[in-house]
């Protein structure tokens, strides 16, 4: 089975597209994309609660993620009551691997935190 396409957005994050250039260069992305957004009305607290920390940890995700989002939510608020199965940690886990947030993924995704990168004095762009 091929290995899924990275979105551009997660590549561009990640640096991905930094590194392999060529590879990302005529990948389009949707035109409208906008971000995650607030979660359902619908959504109890606790789903409410894992959507507010996927927001935080897969900053890439857009609105086109939202019914995945969702289903990731459902199923963490469920592990939060009570002990998954399974299968069901099965699922949660395909899900969380579509969204780009297996632990492989998560490492490759760069956030950009405070510190400074000693490699930014050669690679950065001038100021």
């Amino acid at each position: 089975m091929p290995r899924q396409r990275t979105p551009k957005a997660k590549a561009e994050v990640s640096g991905a597209a930094a590194k392999n250039a060529a590879r990302f260069k005529d990948r389009k992305a949707p035109k409208s994309t906008r971000g995650l957004g607030e979660p359902y009305a619908t959504m109890t607290d606790e789903q409410k609660k894992a959507w507010a920390e996927i927001q935080y940890e897969m900053p890439w995700l857009t609105s086109s993620d939202r019914i995945m989002v969702r289903l990731a939510c459902s199923w963490i608020a469920r592990m939060e009551k009570d002990d998954l199965g399974v299968a069901a940690s099965s699922a949660l886990a395909s899900i969380l691997s579509k969204l780009g947030a297996t632990p492989v993924d998560i490492s490759k995704v760069t956030h950009g935190g405070d510190e400074e990168d000693p490699e930014d004095e050669f690679f950065s762009k001038p100021h």
